[in-house]
C-alpha cells in the first residue's frame, strides 16, 4: 500500500542526507554526516524544509512549497529557496515509511550527475 499525504504530516528530523552514486563510489553527504534538518508537512498541502551543517563553515540549504503525494512518492513544488535556481522546480522523492521513520529517495536536481539523493527522517516527538 502506499503512502499518503497523511503519513507525512507533522515534523520530521534530519538523521541523514546523502548522494549515493549510480558507479558505486561511497555516498557523499553534502552537509556532513553530521547535519541537522527539519521538514514539516502540513494539512493543507505545504512543505517547509531546512538543513544545515553542524561542523566546519556556517551552511545550509532550505526550501518552502507545496506538496502532492500520489504513487508512492511525494512531489515538492519548490517556491522560495536558499537556492534561487530551485524555485519553480517540482523534486520528485520516493516514499519508503517504517516505523518513525520515513526515507525520501530521487533524482539529483542536477540533471545527469550520475547520483540520486537519500533523504532519511525520525518522527519529530
Amino acid at each position: 500500500m502506499s503512502a499518503s499525504a497523511k503519513d507525512l504530516l507533522g515534523a520530521w528530523r534530519l538523521e541523514s542526507w546523502s548522494f549515493v552514486y549510480d558507479d558505486g563510489r561511497p555516498p557523499e553527504y553534502p552537509l556532513g554526516p553530521d547535519a541537522r534538518g527539519i521538514i514539516l508537512y502540513t494539512g493543507d498541502g505545504h512543505v517547509s524544509a531546512t538543513l544545515m551543517r553542524m561542523s566546519g563553515r556556517a551552511e545550509s540549504f532550505a526550501y518552502a512549497g507545496r506538496y502532492d503525494v500520489r504513487d508512492g512518492a511525494v512531489f515538492h513544488s519548490i517556491e522560495v529557496a536558499t537556492n534561487p535556481a530551485l524555485v519553480g522546480i517540482t523534486s520528485t522523492r520516493y516514499i519508503a515509511l517504517g516505523g518513525d521513520r520515513l526515507t525520501l529517495s530521487g533524482p539529483d536536481f542536477s540533471a545527469g550527475s550520475g547520483r540520486t539523493q537519500k533523504i532519511v527522517w525520525r518522527r519529530s516527538g
